[in-house]
């Protein structure tokens, strides 16, 4: 059936509307809020993950004369050094603001304005792309509200607080975007955004290839019910690749066309998506405009792409790119990264926090998609309903894509709520109507997120609490270690980052799947005894080995070494007993500094 978009007036709505500047007014509140939570954070740049402090020292490298196609940090892992594949989309911004900034506030106020501001901005971005698309299918007053939503659940904010300067802002907004173009009364428009969102996402991400999946099987699909979608299709198909392939080119260099890698965009995906790009405009130009033709359309061109991927995937089609890890970083490591891991690992109270506010949000979807006036709504409310359902089964796989998930359950969530919120101020009870419309308040994901938690039984953990494991990150804790000559320091990976930042050392190794030697080096160092350890660092640093060993009895990761192997360097230094090949250095608890004495022949 044909689109029927002449049903809903804020398909031509101006972009500016008063309903946008609420939002953006409830957006300025929020920046205040997070300002004020964070100021001590900002007074002393900390950050809250070791993700943000690599990301600083990468915009400082670049800044300080790397190479723009060179993201390497050559501080890791001396000689060879930590290959990375960080996008410098996300260090631009940064970049630009702290060389901006320098000359009038000094390179430190500079570097701190600037990863305040950048991830403010961001959320201001994502609530401007949040209310457009909402507005587009349900109008401004439950625009208003689902940003309302977004500005006050932590499960998306905590994403975008200031210093937090990662990737996983952009990914979110990127995807808020493509929503909007799923939702654009203008076909070919919308595929386009969403293309291009899509394509800039996967710069910064493989995490965008379930989503672009996910997008262009929708399309697809509604294409094949609707021929006046087809040039959404169409238009996501040729931009999706044809964005990609230069934006590629641009960022990482014409050799990264060619090169295989399995944890990026790169020539294993790359491909596949230039013969969808190709082959879907001819396939829809030669093949038959009917429904079963169409149909065919996509799915060969999809076909198209599936071939490819069987001859450029190599290891990718049946790898884990963090197997390259070897065993036992694989196990005391990275399966010990929970943000990456599925939710059958997960605490219970993790469990809800990811599932809540995609239920509530896939019942009010398929709740407005039963009410809506017309085929076009309905359509929309389907499109909403699929990418929600899609996105948890990523949240599911990965816990960090939750947010993604929960930007997906917004529009259904404001929806409800509005609708139950009438309802209730309808009923003939005074009583009904104050605690109806009161109860309403529950849906929010932070209101679900919050019964859960408190509902569920906590389970005790070994693990140091967050603010006590923070410490050994924290500026004051690493200071002593400037007082030290340059040096490589051999110490736990999460500390890597903080000490890259905060001091001119070199370290073994940080906690970045990339740098699989150093990553390895650190886990089998603190996890052999002290004899088999002396011998690993020793062979270190082209044979030189690190200078000193560095712990920190708080940090998790350190624990996990020595709690998992009790006869290991990591359980002799938790017991205060170093070998006698590592000298103690003078430092403040929690931090603990060891001389590597030179071994005598």
């Amino acid at each position: 059936m044909p689109d029927q978009s002449h049903a809903i007036p804020e398909k031509n709505a101006p972009k500016f509307t008063p309903g946008m500047r609420w939002a953006m007014f409830g957006w300025l509140l929020c920046c205040a809020v997070l300002l004020w939570l964070s100021r001590h954070e900002l007074a002393s740049l900390t950050f809250r993950d070791p993700d943000d402090s690599m990301r600083l020292q990468q915009v400082r490298d670049w800044l300080g004369g790397q190479g723009f196609y060179d993201v390497s940090q050559h501080r890791v892992f001396p000689p060879q050094g930590g290959p990375m594949h960080w996008s410098r989309i996300v260090d631009a911004p940064i970049a630009a603001l702290i060389l901006m900034l320098r000359p009038l506030l000094g390179t430190a106020l500079a570097e701190t304005v600037a990863c305040a501001a950048i991830p403010l901005l961001l959320l201001g971005a994502l609530t401007a792309a949040l209310f457009a698309a909402v507005r587009r299918i349900a109008g401004p007053a439950i625009g208003l509200l689902a940003t309302g939503l977004l500005l006050t659940t932590p499960t998306i904010l905590v994403q975008f607080g200031p210093l937090r300067i990662d990737h996983h802002g952009w990914q979110i907004v990127m995807a808020t975007i493509a929503l909007g173009g799923a939702l654009d009364y203008r076909p070919a428009r919308g595929g386009a955004i969403a293309a291009i969102a899509l394509a800039i996402w996967l710069q910064i991400s493989s995490e965008g290839l379930p989503y672009a999946a996910l997008f262009a099987a929708i399309f697809a699909l509604w294409q094949w019910r609707d021929r006046d979608q087809t040039p959404r299709f169409v238009a996501f198909a040729m931009l999706l690749g044809g964005v990609a392939l230069p934006l590629l080119a641009l960022l990482r260099g014409p050799a990264a066309l060619v090169q295989q890698q399995c944890d990026s965009l790169s020539a294993a995906y790359l491909w596949p998506l230039a013969a969808f790009a190709v082959a879907t405009p001819i396939l829809f130009r030669v093949l038959p405009t009917s429904a079963s033709g169409r149909f065919a359309a996509a799915a060969t061109g999809a076909a198209a792409a599936a071939a490819v991927f069987a001859f450029t995937g190599g290891p990718c089609l049946t790898g884990d790119p963090f197997k390259a890890l070897g065993p036992l970083a694989y196990k005391l490591w990275y399966l010990h990264v929970m943000e990456g891991r599925p939710i059958w690992e997960q605490a219970i109270s993790m469990v809800g926090l990811i599932l809540l506010p995609p239920l509530a949000g896939l019942v009010g979807s398929i709740a407005a998609g039963r009410a809506a006036k017309d085929q076009g709504e309905r359509y929309r409310w389907i499109v909403i309903t699929l990418l929600l359902v899609g996105s948890t089964g990523v949240a599911v796989m990965v816990m960090r894509a939750m947010s993604v998930a929960h930007i997906m359950a917004m529009p259904g969530i404001a929806w409800l709520m509005l609708q139950l919120f009438r309802r209730a101020q309808s009923h003939t009870s005074a009583v009904v109507r104050v605690l109806g419309s009161a109860a309403v308040a529950l849906l929010t994901p932070t209101a679900l997120c919050a019964l859960w938690v408190g509902l569920t039984p906590e389970k005790k953990s070994n693990e140091a609490p967050p603010a006590q494991a923070a410490d050994c990150r924290a500026g004051q804790t690493i200071a002593p270690l400037r007082q030290l000559p340059v040096s490589t320091l051999f110490a736990p990976l999460d500390m890597g980052p903080d000490i890259l930042i905060r001091t001119g050392h070199n370290v073994t190794g940080t906690a970045h799947h990339r740098n699989a030697a150093g990553i390895t080096a650190v886990v089998k160092g603190f996890t052999a005894t002290p004899d088999r350890a002396r011998v690993i660092l020793a062979r270190l640093s082209s044979g030189r080995g690190p200078d000193y060993v560095i712990t920190c009895k708080a940090l998790n990761e350190f624990e996990h070494y020595a709690r998992d192997h009790r006869q290991s360097l990591a359980a002799a230094l938790v017991r205060g007993a170093p070998p006698t090949w590592l000298r103690r250095v003078p430092a403040p608890e929690p931090l603990r500094i060891y001389k590597v004495m030179p071994v005598r022949n």
